[in-house]
Formats: structure tokens, sequence, C-alpha cells
């Protein structure tokens, strides 16, 4: 099974790549902000990544497709962020379609992460 990296990975990553003593006063004077920060920003992809990883496991998908539904769900939900409504449905449908047709991937699966994204399956 294939290692899926969660919030709280990232976020020791983060805290290690970022040490206030070698970037200075400034950094450590922000270094609190930063962090909540990051947190709030990176956890709603994690929890993409996560739900898309249920959805996989349950299904029975075989580890080495995962890149190409977790990118899918990373993508809807980047979309869902700025967009809402009959624009997102259109936007998921494309983006289904997109990956039926251009990876292969399977519809079924889609729907899935459709619907727990964004909370419904907009007609293909």
């Amino acid at each position: 099974m294939p290692y899926v990296r969660g919030l709280r990975e990232m976020l020791e990553k983060y805290r290690a790549k970022y040490v206030p003593d070698t970037v200075g006063t400034r950094f450590s004077q922000v270094k609190s902000l930063m962090d909540a920060r990051f947190e709030s920003a990176s956890s709603p992809i994690a929890n993409v990544i996560e739900t898309v990883r249920v959805i996989l496991t349950e299904n029975g998908v075989p580890p080495a497709l995962w890149g190409m539904y977790i990118a899918f769900g990373e993508i809807l939900a980047s979309k869902a962020f700025s967009h809402s409504g009959a624009v997102l449905e259109k936007v998921a449908s494309g983006l289904k379609q997109a990956w039926v047709t251009g990876k292969g991937a399977d519809p079924a699966i889609l729907d899935k992460i459709i619907e727990a994204i964004i909370g419904a399956v907009p007609p293909y």
C-alpha cells in the first residue's frame, strides 16, 4: 500500500524546514502566525486526499492507480474553493469526462469522489 502523507506529516516537515534560528528574529516573531496559516490552508487538501484514499481502499482500486484519482480529487477541490452551484457542477462534469476518456478512470469511482467533495453528482 502506498504511503500517503497526512496533515500531521506535512505540518512536521514544514516546522522542521523553517527553523526560526536559521532565519532570524523577524521569522520567530511571525512563526506562530505562519504555523496557523499553513495548517488552515493545507488541512482542506489533506482532508480531500484522506477522503479519496478511503474511497479507493473501499472499492479495491489498485495502488498503482491511486495517483490519478487523488489528482482528480485535488483538482476538483481546488475548483470548489472558488466556484459553487451550477458552475461547479459543470466543472465537475467536465473533469469527470476528461478523466474517463483521457485517463481511463472508472466513472463510478469518480462519482463517489465527486459526491464526497461537492456533495452531489452532476449529470454526465
